[in-house]
């Protein structure tokens, strides 16, 4: 487990005083990276190993608007793990009060092999459990709409791929959150990424409004959703 202080970035202000909602994404994804690196599993161990983690799905909700004059407080750790998949939850802080949560979705894949696989035990073992004992603490994907129409096209750029050669499921969230008007503000986003797209993919941007909040996803060439978001208004 990591708990962090850190401060955010100039790029990530919406405004003087609030971060972007997306900034949080970059959040989550460094203290991710930098537990896993403590833990003795940075990318070039992880590499050398032929192993991935892959995220199928994250759910984050704002308690309150991130403030860019206060440093946030973040504090990660592993929920559970089961075969092949793994929960882990962050929390946000800013002057002692929660203003961020989040739950992913994790699961390993064999590299070499090109599927998923099991948790190493090493690995396992390496990690220390933390109890969240909250019901917000559990994923749920959220439900694909039939029927919804292209609202624009997008094609994935050098910038959007990761280590693991295709979209980066940071990257293709944002995707989903430049879908959606600049003004408004979600109280939750629940992300769920269904297929791999590739450098070159040109993707079908497909929004609905709900009546509380938006739908997006994300569609190949063949119709294939890879990546669904569901933007929830703030209660």
């Amino acid at each position: 487990m990591l708990d962090v202080v850190c401060n955010p970035r100039y790029g990530d202000y919406k405004d003087f005083d609030i971060l972007k909602r997306g900034a949080v994404l970059d959040i989550i994804q460094d203290v991710a990276i930098r537990d896993s690196a403590m833990c003795g599993y940075d990318v070039k161990k992880l590499k050398d190993i032929s192993i991935a983690w892959l995220m199928q799905g994250i759910k984050i909700q704002f308690l309150d608007e991130v403030s860019t004059n206060c440093p946030l407080q973040v504090f990660t750790a592993v929920k559970n793990m089961s075969a092949a998949a793994s929960e882990r939850c962050t929390t946000i802080s800013q002057d002692g009060k929660s203003v961020v949560r989040c739950v992913a979705n994790w699961f390993t894949f064999n590299i070499q092999k090109g599927r998923v696989c099991k948790i190493p035990d090493e690995i396992r073992s390496a990690y220390q459990m933390h109890d969240f004992d909250d019901d917000f603490f559990v994923y749920e994907k959220p439900e694909l709409i039939d029927g919804v129409e292209c609202s624009y096209k997008i094609k994935v750029a050098n910038k959007d791929i990761d280590t693991n050669m295709h979209l980066n499921n940071q990257k293709s969230a944002e995707m989903l959150l430049d879908a959606l008007p600049f003004e408004y503000k979600f109280g939750t986003m629940t992300v769920f990424y269904k297929k791999a797209a590739f450098l070159g993919d040109e993707l079908d941007v497909c929004v609905k409004k709900m009546s509380d909040g938006y739908y997006v996803h994300l569609a190949n060439s063949e119709n294939e959703i890879c990546v669904v978001g569901r933007f929830t208004d703030v209660m």
